[in-house]
C-alpha cells in the first residue's frame, strides 16, 4: 500500500501569503517573500508524511454550479474585489511558485471545469486501497471520510491535526445547515439542522416538503464532489531537477535554503517520493 499525500494547492499558497514577524528577506517584493514561505514550509510537510506519491492540485472553474447558483461564492467575489491589491499579490506569486514547483518531484493535478476537491475526490476513489492524506483547511474534505476507503485522514496544517469525521451524514447536515463560506444558503437554523439529521422523523418531516426537497437537492449538488471524468484531469509530473530549482531560489535570494547543509537536507527530503 502506497503512501499517497494530496495536497489541496491554493489553500497552501494562500496560507503562504501571510506577513508576520521580521521579513525572512529584506527590501524585496512582497511575492518573493510569500513564495519563500511557501517552499520553506513545503519541505517540512514532505519530511512529516513521507509520501510515496505527492499530488498539487489546482483550481479549475466549476461553471455547472455557477449554473445551478448564480451567487455561488459570490461572497468571495465581493471579498477579493475589497482586498484587490492583496489578490494581485497572491495571483503574483501563484505565477512565481508554479513553475519552481515543476522542478520537484511532485504530479500538478487541474480540470479546467472542477473544482480542486473535486479533483481531489476523484483521485481519492481511483487510489481507494492505498494509504491517502488529504493536507488542507477545508472541512468540506470530511466527505471523504464517511467513503468507507481503506485509509484516509484529512490533516488540518493551521490547526495541526487531523478532521474528525461527525457520528451523522456530514453532507446532508450541510445541506441543512448551509456554507457561508461558499455563500451557500442555510436551510434551517444550526440546532434544527443537527436535529433533523440524526432524527429520522424530523428529517422525512422536513423533505415531506416540496420547495424542501428542491432546495436540498440544489445545495446537495453544490456540496457533494463530482466524479471528475479521467480525460478531464491534466497530470504534469516534476522533473527532480534540484539545481535548475537551486539556481531560481539562488535569484530570489533564499539564503537559509540553499546554503551548504540546509540544502543538502531540503534536497534528501523529497527522496521518499517514489512515482
Amino acid at each position: 500500500m502506497d503512501k499517497i499525500l494530496l495536497i489541496d494547492g491554493m489553500n497552501l499558497m494562500w496560507r503562504a501569503c501571510v506577513k508576520f514577524g521580521t521579513p525572512p528577506i529584506q527590501d524585496v517584493d512582497d511575492s518573493i517573500i510569500f513564495t519563500f514561505n511557501f517552499f520553506r514550509n513545503l519541505r517540512p510537510l514532505i519530511e512529516d508524511f513521507q509520501p510515496d506519491k505527492c499530488f498539487f492540485v489546482l483550481e479549475g472553474h466549476p461553471q455547472f454550479r455557477y449554473d445551478l447558483f448564480a451567487d455561488y461564492k459570490a461572497n468571495r467575489i465581493i471579498k477579493l474585489a475589497s482586498r484587490q491589491e492583496s489578490n494581485e499579490r497572491f495571483l503574483k506569486t501563484k505565477d512565481l511558485i508554479i513553475p519552481l514547483l515543476k522542478h520537484l518531484p511532485i504530479t500538478m493535478c487541474r480540470a479546467a471545469n472542477y473544482e480542486a476537491d473535486d479533483v481531489v475526490a476523484t483521485l481519492c476513489d481511483n487510489m481507494k486501497e492505498e494509504d491517502l492524506t488529504v493536507l488542507s483547511n477545508d472541512s468540506d474534505y470530511i466527505q471523504l471520510l464517511q467513503r468507507g476507503y481503506k485509509s484516509v485522514r484529512i490533516y488540518n496544517p493551521i490547526k495541526k491535526e487531523d478532521m474528525v469525521a461527525p457520528p451523522y451524514p456530514y453532507v446532508a447536515w450541510k445541506c441543512l445547515n448551509g456554507d457561508k463560506s461558499d455563500n451557500i444558503p442555510a436551510l434551517l437554523k444550526p440546532k434544527k439542522a443537527l436535529a433533523a439529521v440524526t432524527t429520522p422523523e424530523l428529517f422525512d418531516q422536513f423533505m415531506s416538503v416540496e420547495e424542501n426537497r428542491a432546495n436540498f437537492q440544489v445545495n446537495r449538488q453544490l456540496i457533494e464532489f463530482r466524479s471528475v471524468p479521467e480525460e478531464e484531469i491534466a497530470l504534469q509530473e516534476g522533473e527532480r531537477n534540484f539545481d535548475l530549482l537551486k539556481v531560481a531560489f539562488a535569484s530570489m535570494k533564499f539564503e537559509s535554503i540553499i546554503n551548504e547543509k540546509s540544502w543538502e537536507k531540503y534536497r534528501k527530503t523529497f527522496d521518499c517520493v517514489k512515482y
